[in-house]
C-alpha cells in the first residue's frame, strides 16, 4: 500500500515539475519571438506621421541599474499611422505586441496641427491595442524625444510616466488619466471640450537621451508632469497650470486629493496649507425667461498640514480657504468664458439634467457661452487641529 502510495507522489511530483519545465520553456520562446511594446508615441512629418514605438529590451531588467538600456526605440514615417507602423515591423525580426503598450503620447504640434480625432479613432479600432491604454499629450518636445529619455529610478520612461501620473492623481490632483474611448466620447458629444495630462521635460539638454543623465545623484533633466492641457473640438488649445489644473479636476470632480496653499490675510504676512481629502462639485442649470445661468457649488473637507498665521483659528482659515477656492474657480471660468471655450463641461450640465432645454441652449452656445452668468460658492469644512504649541 505504501509503495502505490509513493509511485503515485513520484509520478504526480515528476508530471508537476515536467509541466512548470515546458511552461517555462514555451515562455522564453514565446518572449523570444516577440517585442514588447511599451508606448506609442505619435508625432507629425513631412510624409503625414511619424511613429515611435518604445519596445522592452527584454535583456535588460527594467526596475534594476547595468549597462543594457531598458527599451529600445524603433520610429519610422508613414501617410498614415499603420502603414509607419508596418514600417517599423519590416525593419524589425520580432512580431510586435501591442497589447501590451501602456500609453499613447502624442506630439504638441501635431495635436495643434491636425488634431487628435483620427489617431484615438485608429486605437480605438485597433484590435490589437488595449482598452486600458492611456492617452497622453507633450508640451514643446515631440512624443520621440519624451520617451528616449533616460530616467532615473524606472529604465523604461513610458513606465516612469505612468508612475509619476499615478502619484499625481492620487495625491497632488493637477492631472488625471484620460483614456481613447473617454476622449473619443468628449469629441463626438460635443457638449464638452475635451482635456489630457501632458508631459514635459525640465530641460532641453541633449544629455536626457544617454546614460550621464543618471549617473549623478541629481539628474540634469527629469520628465515632468504637472497639468492638464485642453483643447478647443479636437486640437489642442493650450495647457493649465498647476494651479488651474487642480481646479479644472475639482471641478470634473476627478480629484482624489490635493492641497492648497494660501495668505494668512491682509495684516498677516504668514501662509498655511490644508489638504483637502474629499470634494465634490455641483453645477446648478438656472433659467429665466429662457435664458440660462448657472451656479456651481464645491464642497470640500480637510485638515491643516501647515500653518505660520498669527490667528490659526479653524474659522478664520476657512473663511480664507474658501475666498481663495472661490476665487480660483472664478478665475478658470472666465478664463474659458475669454476663450470661448467650453472644457469645463458647463453644457454638459444642461445635457444631463435638462436634455429639452439642452437642444434650444446648444443651437447658440457658441454666442451664448462667453457671457452666461455663472456663479460660484464655496463651502469648506476644517476637521479639528491639534495646537502642539500649547500644553494639554
Amino acid at each position: 500500500m505504501k509503495k502505490k502510495l509513493w509511485t503515485a507522489i513520484f509520478f504526480a511530483v515528476l508530471t508537476l515539475g515536467g509541466s512548470v519545465f515546458i511552461s517555462k520553456n514555451v515562455e522564453d520562446t514565446l518572449i523570444k519571438s516577440i517585442a514588447i511594446v511599451s508606448a506609442i508615441g505619435i508625432d507629425s512629418s513631412n510624409e503625414g506621421y511619424e511613429v515611435t514605438l518604445q519596445v522592452i529590451n527584454t535583456a535588460s531588467k527594467p526596475d534594476s541599474s547595468g549597462d543594457e538600456p531598458g527599451s529600445i526605440i524603433y520610429r519610422q514615417s508613414g501617410k498614415t499611422i499603420s502603414q509607419a507602423m508596418k514600417n517599423i515591423s519590416n525593419r524589425n525580426s520580432r512580431k510586435l505586441f501591442l497589447d501590451s503598450a501602456e500609453l499613447i503620447l502624442i506630439g504638441d504640434e501635431i495635436a495643434k496641427e491636425k488634431g487628435i480625432k483620427d489617431i484615438t479613432s485608429f486605437f480605438l479600432t485597433e484590435s490589437e491595442i488595449s482598452s486600458s491604454i492611456k492617452i497622453m499629450v507633450t508640451k514643446n518636445f515631440p512624443a520621440s524625444k519624451i520617451l528616449k529619455t533616460i530616467t532615473p529610478v524606472q529604465k523604461v520612461s513610458s513606465k516612469r510616466i505612468n508612475e509619476i501620473l499615478y502619484n499625481n492623481e492620487t495625491n497632488i490632483g493637477t492631472a488625471v488619466n484620460m483614456y481613447p474611448i473617454k476622449v473619443m466620447n468628449d469629441l463626438l458629444r460635443n457638449i464638452k471640450q475635451t482635456a489630457l495630462p501632458f508631459v514635459t521635460l525640465s530641460s532641453d539638454d541633449e544629455i536626457a537621451f544617454t546614460k550621464e543623465n543618471i549617473s549623478a545623484t541629481e539628474p540634469a533633466v527629469l520628465l515632468v508632469i504637472n497639468g492638464m492641457a485642453y483643447f478647443k473640438q479636437d486640437k489642442l488649445a493650450g495647457y493649465l497650470d498647476r494651479d488651474e489644473s487642480k481646479v479644472y479636476n475639482a471641478f470634473t470632480n476627478r480629484i482624489k486629493k490635493t492641497s492648497i496653499e494660501t495668505g494668512c490675510g491682509t495684516d498677516d504676512q504668514g501662509y498655511f496649507t490644508i489638504s483637502i481629502t474629499r470634494s465634490k462639485t455641483k453645477v446648478e442649470p438656472e433659467y429665466q425667461e429662457g435664458k440660462p445661468s448657472f451656479h456651481v457649488i464645491f464642497k470640500a473637507k480637510g485638515k491643516v498640514l501647515e500653518s505660520t498665521c498669527k490667528q490659526a483659528k479653524i474659522k478664520n482659515l476657512e473663511s480664507k480657504a474658501e475666498a481663495f477656492l472661490k476665487s480660483e474657480m472664478n478665475s478658470l471660468i472666465a478664463k474659458s468664458q475669454e476663450e470661448n471655450n467650453d472644457y469645463l463641461g458647463v453644457l454638459k450640465e444642461v445635457y444631463l439634467k435638462n436634455p429639452f432645454e439642452f437642444n434650444e441652449i446648444n443651437k447658440n452656445w457658441s454666442e451664448l457661452y462667453p457671457s452666461v452668468p455663472i456663479t460660484v460658492d464655496v463651502d469648506l469644512t476644517i476637521e479639528k487641529m491639534g495646537d502642539v504649541n500649547k500644553i494639554p
